[in-house]
């Protein structure tokens, strides 16, 4: 595997004096120690069970025309998504399989997705029949991305779906006018009432995931989340910033917006808290039991480079399925068999030094920049996204205090706060 090294520190420094964020509490968001994480915690870091993670790209087809689609725009920028076939179950079960025998793996978390990956809901009923016969002693967990818009039809047809599978993740980019505007090829309507109905025959859980342009309102999609999470039909929430080689056009105002609709979000949490409520939105939990423990993550968000998920698509096993096709580690044959040659992967995270991850106050939490983007994207919008994190870790430094009392005043453990809601957070792109 051939790393390209995209950028040099000296790039780095040019692009953060050009992008310098300047913020009257926190002042200069450019500089590495401008926000710092505690060294030192109250509380001890939950027991946390380390699952085995294998990403199954069903398809690369899509019904959908979604903006800044990950797929278009990075993974198969200058190649096209055609050249992947479907899943092929027979295939697919017996090298998952092996991958999962060979990591010794307890638990195993299959997560599956595309594409739009209930555009063939009869392979993905056949996949995981055929993987629970071929090992029927181990603890396996599904889980599907999806946008939404076949899910009822998908359900109904193959009950399988609904009962066998653990937990959905459903992009959903806000209200009817800004998700239909986005997510170009859906319709939100459709979606909500698709999850009305996988709720009348599904025990498991629900996640909305937000994908975050410039041009969009984090409150809209956060008023949908919590319409849908009242109406019980959806259990979490994550949001993240697209991923584009784009800068930000206007940085100072996005970061102005992004603010005060945290704040309220915040505000929003601390109340329901406040009654003994706790809302799911995983990252935000995550990171309040990093700023309460101290925690060290230890790797980049993902954890790609410790060799723990593997993504197979089209028959190629990946680091990440996101990344661009020369990053291969190997495929499976048509048998099942493996061909996986043996790689050391932390070069994946080499750009860390170039980025000065090592040297910023929020390294802990952060892990360095998804290493997606730091390795497809350009250097503005990389220093642009760390300034923001800075920022999203700051605003929620703010409340600390307040949340530390909420969780006491209720008996709400660090351990709740991670199995009921952080823990979900690994299943996302971790962080924003």
């Amino acid at each position: 595997m051939n790393v390209r090294r995209r950028f040099s520190r000296a790039e780095v420094r040019d692009a953060l004096k050009s992008t310098a964020l300047h913020h009257p509490s926190y002042g200069e968001l450019a500089d590495f120690g401008s926000v710092v994480l505690p060294s030192r915690g109250k509380y001890t870091f939950p027991e946390v069970v380390d699952p085995l993670y294998i990403h199954l790209t069903a398809t690369m087809r899509c019904n959908a025309r979604c903006k800044g689609c990950i797929s278009s725009a990075v993974t198969f920028k200058n190649s096209p998504a055609t050249t992947i076939g479907d899943t092929l179950p027979e295939r697919d079960v017996e090298g998952i399989a092996r991958l999962i025998e060979r990591d010794h793996a307890g638990p195993a978390t299959i997560c599956i997705y595309g594409g739009e990956p209930l555009l063939v809901p009869e392979k993905l009923d056949r996949f995981m029949a055929l993987l629970h016969e071929r090992l029927p002693d181990r603890m396996i967990r599904f889980m599907i991305y999806t946008n939404g818009e076949l899910l009822r039809q998908a359900v109904e047809k193959h009950p399988r779906l609904a009962e066998g599978v653990w937990l959905y993740s459903v992009s959903i980019d806000g209200g009817v006018r800004q998700h239909n505007e986005i997510r170009r090829g859906t319709d939100l309507r459709k979606i909500r009432e698709n999850l009305r109905v996988l709720k009348q025959s599904y025990g498991g859980q629900v996640l909305m995931w937000s994908t975050l342009r410039e041009e969009q309102s984090l409150k809209d999609c956060f008023d949908e989340f919590v319409s849908l999470h009242d109406s019980g039909i959806a259990n979490h929430f994550f949001w993240h910033w697209v991923e584009t080689g784009e800068p930000m056009r206007d940085m100072a105002g996005y970061a102005r917006a992004y603010e005060l609709d945290l704040r309220g979000i915040m505000e929003a949490y601390i109340g329901r808290l406040s009654h003994g409520e706790l809302l799911s939105i995983v990252h935000i939990n995550e990171l309040i039991l990093y700023y309460l423990t101290a925690k060290n993550r230890g790797s980049s968000a993902c954890g790609v480079e410790l060799a723990r998920n593997y993504d197979v698509m089209g028959g190629e096993v990946r680091p990440c399925a996101d990344l661009p096709p020369e990053y291969t580690l190997g495929r499976i044959e048509n048998d099942g068999s493996l061909a996986i040659s043996e790689q050391e992967l932390r070069m994946l995270v080499d750009y860390k030094h170039e980025l000065g991850c090592y040297e910023c106050g929020v390294h802990s939490y952060c892990g360095g920049r998804c290493p997606v983007q730091a390795l497809t994207s350009t250097v503005d919008r990389l220093v642009q996204y760390c300034q923001m994190m800075r920022l999203h870790v700051a605003v929620i430094g703010d409340y600390i205090g307040e949340i530390e009392k909420g969780l006491t005043q209720h008996s709400i453990t660090m351990q709740d706060l991670w199995g009921r809601s952080a823990y979900y957070a690994q299943l996302t792109d971790v962080t924003p």
